[in-house]
């Protein structure tokens, strides 16, 4: 797994007025257009494409650091959901197990259902 780690010479606050505020919205959508479930292959590139973004911007140094980690992923064939039960042991809500991918994501591959990130399954009480 990778993370992205900043190595910044340069005092923080001198250094935002750097940063071209006015792009910060194309970055944003342009970080965010694919999925980038954290330790997959997509987003190491992302964390690449960042890197050398921040360098362009002028920091002193960004670097990649591995981490070894463990990640809880989706159940694809058993999605997990959260549920509401009332004192008669009645389910009066459930969240969806799956929703419309959002317009213009039709043909995007590896969009994941939602599920509730990187926590265990089980019953609280």
């Amino acid at each position: 797994r990778y993370a992205l780690h900043t190595l910044i010479r340069v005092h923080y606050c001198a250094s935002l007025h750097l940063l071209p505020t006015s792009n910060f919205l194309f970055y944003s959508s342009s970080f965010t257009k694919l999925p980038h479930l954290a330790g997959t292959e997509q987003n190491l590139l992302l964390a690449k494409q960042i890197q050398d973004q921040w360098k362009e911007f002028g920091l002193d140094s960004a670097e990649l650091v591995h981490y070894d980690v463990l990640l809880s992923y989706p159940n694809e064939k058993q999605p997990n959901y959260i549920s509401v039960i009332d004192d008669q042991g009645n389910e009066i809500f459930n969240t969806s197990l799956f929703e419309p991918r959002p317009q213009g994501y039709e043909n995007v591959t590896g969009i994941l259902p939602p599920y509730n990130a990187f926590s265990a399954q089980g019953v609280p009480e």
